[in-house]
């Protein structure tokens, strides 16, 4: 996988797990969030307790019911009590339950039970099970105490010092709802129709906890009140869940801006400190330093105790590896360089010495012959002609190779190709080479081998690789041409068993500025022969390859593909 996909997953998949945790946190704020609001509206009035929260807060296995300490705390704060109903109506569990009440309730039990003694509420659990919680409702218990007083609801005064024992208040209403009498309550209490079922279904809103009494075939209404001790409203319990609310946010936001930022400072650690530092690796190298940057100790980052490299770079593992590999590069071309340069300039020291040499020879000759001060004979004129003569056409020979070499390397030299029999060609080329000190043999088991080859050069190329080997090589040195051909590809190959070339050569041996031999022997050469060799196999569509060891021969490989034209080589029943 390149870089790009790699950063396109890696950072869709931080991204997904990015949305999915801050997903998640607000789905837990939420959560959060509504519990903390059914706390508070449990605190301030236990019936308004959500069903969620109480399937929460009690846990139902079987026949063992656990309750939540929170929920037990708010139950005996409002003086009230809990059970736990299955389906049959067992109560399987309890809490603060008075002893008058049931193990076990039938369909009548809970309506009566709830109009004579008690406010209740009722929550159906999973698998059917009902929780029934129940307040005493003060008022109704003020109420039974003034039915037992004789003659009530006349007011007596044993029903006054009841009312004012009890911190109690009662008023009379008419059938049309206009107050009639009022004893103990507040000079400006007056209860509408409306205000009074209001208090019926909300009666943590009211700060009096009414009871109603209506005698039989009576038109009055006698409503007893006292203080509400379950006074909660609605105002006290938004304010209470919207501070729970802010608090809660609060929280949430800074978990969220705590996460933010310690992902922020994870990923600049993970991102930016690999970034900046292959950008000083990048800077760098533009400035000529081809090696990886230390840090501050000394050491490299890249790599850990193990020398393995370090985890927070292995996701930039192949951009790495590729600086490594371009530091290497320009490091090794640097100093490929700096030795073609020294190469250069002692090849060039040593063409001007070879130009020097027979310029000095022409220029002498040609002043000796110019003089006055003595005459020659015709022999030792001739004999100047023949030095002067061979001295240019050394030098002539010497521009010659430099013109071929940058031509050739400009693809600037036209090839005039034919199809020739490589054995028969080199069979009359070798005639002018035999010698019995360096001996060349053709071995071959093909009686013919046809190539496109521009004969011109490639009897330069021959040329050049023979001389090469008989020069560099001591009298007694045999060399061998030997042609070979497969479906593919013929090589001609140019073998000795002499003293063989060292690698440093072997590297250099196809630079136009090399030179193997002495640059003070004028026989020597240019330095350019193999170099031109080289190139003009190349320009044939071939490649060269050699094979050396010091004092174990040298042997040079010229690999061009098989191209048949319709004419067939045969196979020579012996090497020739």
């Amino acid at each position: 996988m390149n870089l790009r996909k790699k950063l396109t997953m890696h950072f869709l998949s931080h991204f997904i797990f990015l949305l999915v945790v801050m997903i998640g946190l607000i789905i837990i704020a939420l959560i959060t969030l509504s519990f903390i609001i059914s706390q508070s509206e449990m605190k301030s009035d236990f019936s308004r307790t959500s069903k969620e929260y109480m399937e929460h807060a009690i846990e139902i296995k079987g026949q063992d019911v656990r309750i939540n300490q929170e929920v037990k705390n708010s139950v005996k704060k409002h003086a009230g009590w809990l059970q736990v109903v299955n389906r049959d109506g067992s109560v399987i569990g309890q809490y603060n339950t008075p002893p008058e009440l049931p193990d076990s309730y039938t369909f009548l039990d809970i309506p009566s039970l709830e109009n004579k003694t008690y406010r209740m509420k009722y929550w159906k659990m999973l698998n059917d099970h009902v929780v029934i919680y129940g307040e005493k409702v003060r008022s109704n218990e003020i109420k039974k105490g003034l039915t037992k007083i004789d003659n009530f609801p006349e007011i007596s005064k044993e029903v006054q010092d009841y009312l004012v024992q009890h911190n109690a208040w009662m008023q009379t209403y008419n059938s049309e709802g206009e107050l009639i009498k009022s004893y103990f309550a507040p000079e400006t209490l007056h209860y509408s129709v409306n205000e009074l079922m209001d208090i019926k279904e909300e009666a943590w809103n009211s700060k009096y906890d009414l009871s109603f009494y209506r005698p039989d075939n009576s038109t009055r209404l006698y409503v007893i009140g006292t203080k509400n001790t379950y006074y909660s409203p609605d105002e006290i319990t938004d304010g209470m869940i919207n501070r729970s609310f802010i608090k809660g946010f609060l929280i949430v936001s800074t978990v969220l801006i705590i996460f933010i930022t310690v992902l922020g400072l994870w990923y600049g650690k993970k991102f930016g400190v690999p970034l900046l530092y292959m950008m000083k690796w990048i800077n760098d190298m533009s400035d000529g330093k081809y090696v990886s940057p230390l840090n501050k100790k000394g050491v490299n980052p890249l790599q850990n105790k193990t020398g393995v490299l370090h985890k927070r770079y292995a996701f930039f593992k192949d951009v790495v590896y590729s600086l490594e590999k371009l530091t290497s590069t320009l490091k090794k071309n640097e100093q490929i360089q700096q030795k073609m340069d020294k190469t250069r300039e002692e090849w060039i020291t040593g063409l001007s010495h070879d130009l020097k040499t027979p310029i000095s020879s022409i220029y002498g000759y040609s002043t000796l012959l110019a003089s006055d001060s003595y005459t020659w004979s015709q022999s030792e004129m001739n004999e100047f002609g023949e030095i002067i003569q061979e001295k240019s056409h050394y030098m002539s020979e010497l521009i010659e190779d430099l013109n071929l070499t940058y031509r050739l390397k400009n693809d600037a030299l036209p090839l005039h190709k034919e199809r020739i029999d490589v054995i028969s060609f080199l069979q009359k080329w070798l005639t002018q080479y035999q010698s019995s000190d360096k001996p060349i043999l053709l071995e071959t088991v093909h009686q013919a081998v046809h190539l496109d080859l521009d004969p011109k050069w490639f009897t330069r190329i021959m040329n050049n690789l023979v001389v090469n080997s008989i020069k560099h090589n001591p009298i007694g040195t045999i060399i061998k041409i030997r042609v070979q051909k497969s479906e593919d590809s013929i090589t001609i190959s140019v073998e000795d068993n002499g003293v063989g070339i060292d690698s440093e050569s072997i590297q250099n041996l196809f630079n136009r500025y090399y030179r193997g031999g002495n640059t003070k022997d004028s026989d020597n050469g240019s330095g350019l022969g193999m170099a031109i060799a080289h190139q003009l196999v190349s320009a044939h569509g071939g490649k060269v390859e050699v094979i050396s060891k010091l004092n174990n021969g040298t042997t040079i490989r010229l690999i061009f593909p098989n191209e048949p034209n319709g004419k067939d080589d045969q196979i020579h029943p012996k090497a020739l």
